[in-house]
């Protein structure tokens, strides 16, 4: 029964390794994985399997090597699309990840360096405000260039400076704070517009994104 038991568990070790066998993403895990489908298939009983499991604490290197591989993926992932903020958590990882002899504490840390990376991401994507606002400001300039009857003229004139007033009113009252709860020293950095992970969700040209970045600072109340 013992030895049938040794069995199931070199059948089961050998399809954990073959899960990443020949993967070109998993190099660290294969070789991982296959050290401890070597060790219990080479074990004359499970108790001289987990003497060799926890001694040579296979089990922490095995979990390292998966989380090397997946953060490797991830930070070159993110370095081809320019997406310099959310290649940061896995490039914090891998710096540290050497540093462990114990899964929980390995965990832990992953999880502390997860949170910190998506709280810095949700900072960095305050910047699709700008985006965000560009019906208004789109409303706006068709108010402004409108051909209307001069005795019209005076009401437009107090509906436009009524929109400026409500949008600075959102923005100091509503848009500001909440943005503060992520980061209480926050304030819209319009030159984070021109990088290539936030540009490129502006489907419109150079020129449109210099005058609409000025007529936001108006409408906001940033410049």
């Amino acid at each position: 029964m013992a030895d049938e038991r040794l069995q199931q568990y070199v059948a089961y070790y050998e399809a954990r390794m073959k899960k990443y066998e020949n993967n070109p993403l998993y190099p660290n895990a294969y070789a991982a994985e296959k050290a401890l489908y070597e060790a219990i298939r080479d074990a004359p009983d499970g108790d001289a399997f987990k003497q060799k499991l926890f001694g040579e604490n296979l089990h922490v290197k095995n979990a390292i090597a998966l989380v090397r591989d997946q953060e490797t993926a991830r930070k070159r992932h993110f370095e081809e699309l320019k997406e310099v903020v959310r290649a940061r958590g896995p490039a914090q990882i891998l710096s540290e990840i050497d540093g462990f002899d114990k899964i929980e504490d390995l965990t832990a840390r992953l999880n502390e360096i997860n949170h910190e990376n998506s709280k810095a991401i949700s900072v960095d994507l305050l910047t699709d405000h700008f985006a965000a606002d560009f019906t208004a400001l789109e409303n706006l300039q068709e108010a402004e260039e409108a051909d209307v009857p001069s005795e019209w003229k005076s009401e437009l004139k107090e509906y436009i400076q009524a929109e400026i007033e409500e949008g600075r009113r959102m923005w100091r009252e509503i848009d500001l704070p909440n943005a503060h709860n992520w980061d209480p020293n926050w304030r819209m950095d319009y030159d984070l517009v021109w990088a290539e992970r936030h540009r490129r969700k502006i489907p419109v040209p150079d020129e449109v994104i210099q005058r609409r970045i000025a007529e936001h600072k108006r409408y906001r109340g940033n410049d």
